[in-house]
């Protein structure tokens, strides 16, 4: 092909026909450049395929990721249901709305104070953040939806916070100051385990805290800081199914 192009324009030059050679000279050009940008297309066909192969990639993990914190906040809802309930429980020995039953006494307090923080799944969005690799992301919306899933964390890491400091402050320094606490973890154990023989509690242990109303304070704020948890952990899963959504329109593309 190119033996053929430079015959004819010597071809052309020989005749003194410098119009036509000029006009085929800028055939030549253009048809050069049309292959350049034909091969950058699909260069660039190529490097975007790439690309989006990655990208799923990524979002087929934080996918993953986001199912396994439904799962997690499922669980964390209904911790945070017990807790209440057995606040409620202690709260009527408090108020004498019961008849003082120090074993009941035990196990819902110990329950109550038995928490644990919320464990986010999120490797793979932290990955690409850390990376800089954030922009592989092509969905706006999925990304800002991702974002706004940090700021619901963000608000739960706030509140259990809180929540780890009113306990130590109100409950934990008083119920371990007041009550033997190999004795109260070994009954526990018993009830859990429907153990015929309960380890026997100090009734007059139990009556000192219960008179205590710095430790039934502390009651009162957990009960309050479990129901704000609940409020976010629902938030959370909300965008999270959201999200999850946006992953399968973004998959079926």
């Amino acid at each position: 092909m190119i033996k053929l192009f430079r015959n004819t324009r010597k071809s052309l030059i020989k005749e003194n026909q410098t119009t036509k050679y000029l006009l085929y000279a800028l055939g030549e050009i253009i048809l050069v450049v049309f292959g350049i940008l034909i091969a950058l297309q699909i260069n660039n066909w190529s490097e975007n395929r790439k690309q989006r192969t990655i990208e799923k990639v990524y979002i087929e993990n934080i996918k993953i990721d986001l199912k396994l914190n439904l799962k997690s906040l499922k669980n964390f809802i209904a911790e945070r249901n017990n807790t209440i309930t057995s606040v409620e429980l202690v709260l009527d020995f408090f108020n004498a709305k019961k008849t003082l039953d120090v074993d009941a006494f035990n196990f819902h307090s110990l329950t109550v104070m038995e928490w644990y923080p919320f464990e986010n799944n999120d490797n793979t969005y932290q990955e690409l953040l850390n990376s800089g690799q954030l922009s592989i992301l092509s969905n706006k919306t999925m990304k800002d939806s991702l974002q706004n899933l940090q700021n619901n964390l963000s608000i739960i890491r706030f509140i259990e916070s809180e929540m780890e400091e009113d306990y130590e402050r109100y409950l934990y320094d008083k119920f371990f100051e007041i009550i033997d606490l190999d004795t109260s973890i070994e009954n526990l154990k018993a009830q859990v385990s429907k153990s015929e023989t309960l380890p026997e509690l100090e009734l007059t242990e139990v009556k000192t805290l219960l008179e205590n109303r710095t430790f039934k304070n502390g009651f009162v704020l957990a009960q309050f800081n479990s129901e704000d948890l609940i409020v976010e952990y629902k938030n959370m899963m909300n965008t999270t199914e959201q999200i999850i959504i946006l992953i399968n329109q973004e998959l079926d593309k």
